[in-house]
C-alpha cells in the first residue's frame, strides 16, 4: 500500500483564498470606477415654509456658483449641473486607488405651488449651499383676522 500526500488541503485552500482576496481588494475601489459619473445622485435638500414664502437649501459641496443652472417654467423649478467632461490629459500621472466622492452632473425638479410669485424668486450660493427663496403671491399669504364691528 502506498501513501499519497495531498498538498491541496481544503482548510488551507479556503484560508489562502480569503487572504488573497483581502490583499487583492485592499487597494481596489469598493465599486465600479464610473459609479459617481453614472449614478443618479441628487443633492440633499431642505424645504421650509412660512406664511410669506418657501425656502429651499440644496447641499452642493465642491460646486461653484457658475456650475449651477436654475430654471422656472410652468410651476416647475429645475436645478441642474452639467460639468464639462474631465479630459484624461488634464489629469496628472495619478490615477484613483480609492474614490468615494466627487462632483457629478445632476438635474433635480421641484413642483412649485401656483401661489409662488415666480418673478421674485431669489437665489444665493454660499459655502456649498444653494439657498432659494420663493415668495408667495400677496393674495396667497395668510392675513391676520379682521375685526368686524357690529353697528
Amino acid at each position: 500500500m502506498n501513501l499519497v500526500r495531498f498538498h491541496n488541503h481544503p482548510h488551507r485552500t479556503v484560508n489562502q483564498n480569503l487572504v488573497n482576496e483581502l490583499f487583492n481588494n485592499f487597494l481596489r475601489n469598493d465599486y465600479d470606477e464610473n459609479y459617481l459619473n453614472d449614478c443618479n445622485c441628487k443633492p440633499a435638500t431642505n424645504i421650509f415654509e412660512t406664511d410669506k414664502n418657501f425656502r429651499m437649501e440644496l447641499l452642493l459641496p465642491g460646486f461653484k456658483k457658475e456650475d449651477v443652472q436654475l430654471n422656472f417654467h410652468e410651476n416647475v423649478l429645475t436645478v441642474k449641473v452639467e460639468l464639462p467632461e474631465e479630459k484624461e490629459e488634464n489629469r496628472e500621472e495619478y490615477k484613483y486607488e480609492r474614490r468615494e466622492f466627487g462632483v457629478y452632473n445632476f438635474e433635480r425638479k421641484f413642483k412649485v405651488p401656483k401661489t409662488v410669485d415666480a418673478e421674485k424668486i431669489n437665489a444665493r450660493f454660499e459655502n456649498g449651499i444653494l439657498e432659494l427663496t420663493l415668495p408667495k403671491k400677496e393674495e396667497a399669504q395668510v392675513k391676520p383676522p379682521v375685526e368686524i364691528k357690529i353697528g
